[in-house]
């Protein structure tokens, strides 16, 4: 088995955890990290107890003859940059969604992947998720007849905590939220649809968060840290190494910025009405405000309706026979894993290796990648012109 020397480019909290898989496997090699933060490098190696050569700048890492595959993990606004400098310099791709955080970013990211001859894969993990597999698997199947209608409530309860306290919470940071949090739907709709969008409508707002705060507010600093809402705790979150031992992090060492603060214009709260060439229609809902976190998938066809419960992991298919025969019901559970993002981090790995391996596009490749945030970009466009768009 050969091991691919690779190099990550971000070592923030996406980072601290993929490379628990990495470090799994005997098919990938980490040899250098790459941040603009010091700190954060040193975080990394320290709590793997890893010595990887660090460069603040990521164009160093490039330049290594030895590396073969890069992983993207930087902020969602230095993608398409740091992925088109690595197809120039010859490696494999492996890049967080999104691809980009504009359309046109998004072709360029694309058009020099096919000029370098290299591999592009999405970190659409969820593609790599038994239960989203499952769900894909199902309708594909034909079980619940020919597909036509459906919609997915996401709920967003810790959107706090992951979008509003640090960079995430500008536009100029992710092109909107329906492209940093949604296009991970948006890739599923599109993936179980199997057909391109035709047109979307979409409203959106900001109820919740923003306001009058300094921008340069911190939790830990605040006057009203102990009576707000959204106040930042300190927490540790530990887990083990592949290794036996354990480690951790503080969970709040990257994201302590006030949720309440001028600077942000993303919006918490989005419904997109998407309409596919093949006639199938989807209304997608995302929610930063609501008490809980899931994902909740229905999708209805010509004989039956299947719903997808993220939270509690099952799968449950209702046949409809006839009329008066609408009780025959189908129930899957338990099909996630214990491990990062259901299995998905795993199993994307795989895709990855495979990739470098082969020289051929992985599952969730660059067209995805684009057509996810082209969905997510054009809903923000039609929420602030009020108009339906036509793709």
């Amino acid at each position: 088995m050969k091991k691919h020397k690779i190099g990550l480019i971000g070592t923030g909290m996406r980072a601290m955890f993929l490379v628990n898989e990495i470090l799994k496997r005997d098919d990938l090699e980490i040899v250098a990290v790459s941040d603009i933060n010091q700190e954060s490098m040193d975080m990394l190696c320290s709590r793997y107890d890893k010595y990887w050569d660090q460069y603040l700048d990521y164009k160093e890492l490039l330049k290594r003859e030895d590396i073969e595959g890069v992983i993207i993990l930087s902020p969602d606004y230095a993608h398409e940059e740091q992925a088109i400098a690595a197809f120039d310099a010859g490696k494999h791709v492996y890049l967080e969604k999104p691809i980009a955080v504009t359309i046109e970013g998004g072709k360029r990211v694309i058009q020099k992947r096919d000029e370098s001859g290299k591999t592009l894969l999405i970190g659409f993990v969820l593609r790599y998720n038994k239960l989203f597999a499952k769900m894909k698997e199902i309708v594909e199947t034909g079980v619940i007849g020919e597909l036509k209608t459906g919609w997915v409530l996401h709920s967003v309860g810790a959107g706090s905590d992951w979008y509003f306290h640090d960079w995430h919470g500008t536009m100029a940071n992710t092109g909107g939220l329906l492209l940093q949090k949604g296009s991970h739907d948006f890739d599923i709709i599109n993936w179980v649809a199997d057909s391109k969008v035709k047109r979307l409508a979409a409203f959106g707002s900001r109820d919740f968060f923003g306001g009058d705060k300094p921008n340069d507010l911190v939790c830990q600093e605040c006057e009203e840290r102990n009576t707000c809402t959204e106040g930042i705790r300190e927490s540790h979150i530990q887990w083990k190494r592949p290794d036996g031992k354990s480690t951790g992090v503080h969970y709040n060492c990257w994201r302590n910025q006030c949720a309440f603060r001028e600077e942000i214009d993303v919006l918490d709260n989005h419904q997109v009405l998407l309409e596919y060439e093949n006639g199938v229609k989807v209304c997608y809902v995302e929610c930063h405000y609501t008490p809980d976190d899931n994902r909740e998938y229905i999708f209805i066809g010509t004989k039956g309706k299947l719903k997808l419960d993220d939270a509690k992991d099952k799968l449950t298919i209702e046949i409809r026979n006839s009329m008066y025969d609408r009780k025959e019901e189908i129930v899957y559970s338990n099909l996630q894993s214990s491990e990062g993002h259901g299995g998905g981090d795993k199993n994307i790995l795989d895709d990855f290796v495979y990739a470098l391996n082969t020289g051929k596009q992985p599952n969730a490749g660059g067209e995805a990648g684009f057509e996810a945030i082209q969905v997510g970009l054009l809903a923000h466009k039609a929420i602030k012109e009020g108009e339906i768009i036509r793709l």
